[in-house]
């Protein structure tokens, strides 16, 4: 060992490098063997229904990460699939919480606030490889909305056109625009108009104190959509504020729109309306495809 150092400090290796050496040489096998991890093997997170008639039959979902506790302590957020490493072994309580993309930025990775926990309480020994099945459900305390909780388009089209549109979300039974069930929502505009615009229904009981507030949808389009929030006061005055906007994309995707800080700055509006709008050039065919819509918060 004397040779060593000797030759690690002729190469002019840093003291600190040294410390590391040393204290590597100094552990007996038994604090070695005690470093060696099990590992949590996590392929997917899969959504699950826990009553149709609230929450709809559909079970899309988009959870790119699990968010690890081992005995409530944060080990990490993993990008799926992942093959984790526990230090901590025996008698464990392991849990697990779905990550989405807020906003659909994979800049903004977060956990949804509104999956439970997934829970495991098990016996995990070293260099084992686990590999629970990882389902998530909503929080009991998730709320869809009561004036609009959610629109999936299977018996009807809560939307409405916009303010400045003459052309809204309508319900579409083409198999080749239908995301799954027997419908899904089209926002179409021919060749000849630049822009549409489509709304929900007047919200009143919305939560404004900064909790979570978030929109659930399913979409692809062929242009680029503007979500944003129209908020009428009490002399029926009308504002518009931008929440964030979505590129075309030729596969449905789902995504996760985060309202909570823009309707914690609305506290004057008598309602408000969330806006889905598309402006394209003349002479293009536009259109937005969506579904599984649910508009939910605490």
């Amino acid at each position: 060992m004397q040779f060593l150092i000797n030759q690690l400090m002729k190469h002019t290796y840093s003291l600190a490098l040294i410390s590391l050496l040393l204290l590597f040489l100094s552990c007996d096998d038994e604090e070695l063997e005690a470093t060696v991890p099990a590992y949590l093997k996590i392929d997917e997170i899969n959504f699950k229904v826990n009553d149709e008639s609230v929450e709809g039959r559909s079970t899309s979902s988009n959870i790119p990460d699990a968010w690890v506790f081992v005995n409530d302590q944060l080990i990490g957020a993993f990008e799926l699939p992942a093959l984790i490493p526990i230090l901590q072994t025996g008698n464990v309580n392991v849990k697990v919480r779905g990550g989405i993309f807020n906003n659909g930025l994979s800049n903004q990775r977060v956990v949804y606030p509104f999956y439970e926990f997934f829970v495991m309480d098990t016996l995990l020994e070293k260099e084992v490889i686990y590999e629970p099945k990882v389902n998530v459900f909503y929080k009991e305390l998730t709320v869809f909305n009561t004036e609009w909780g959610r629109e999936d388009f299977e018996r009807g089209n809560s939307f409405l056109k916009g303010p400045n549109s003459t052309i809204g979300i309508v319900p579409t039974d083409n198999p080749q625009k239908v995301f799954e069930g027997d419908r899904s929502g089209a926002l179409t505009l021919p060749s000849g108009t630049t822009f549409a615009e489509s709304m929900s229904p007047n919200l009143i009981n919305v939560p404004r104190l900064g909790t979570a507030v978030y929109l659930e949808f399913d979409y692809k389009t062929t242009h680029d959509i503007a979500i944003s929030i129209y908020a009428t006061d009490r002399n029926n005055i009308r504002s518009q504020f931008s929440v964030v906007n979505f590129r075309p994309t030729g596969d449905w995707k789902k995504v996760y729109v985060d309202f909570s800080r823009v309707f914690a700055t609305l506290f004057d509006a008598q309602y408000y309306n969330i806006a889905f709008g598309m402006v394209k050039p003349s002479g293009e065919e536009g259109e937005f495809l969506i579904d599984n819509v649910k508009f939910i918060h605490f």
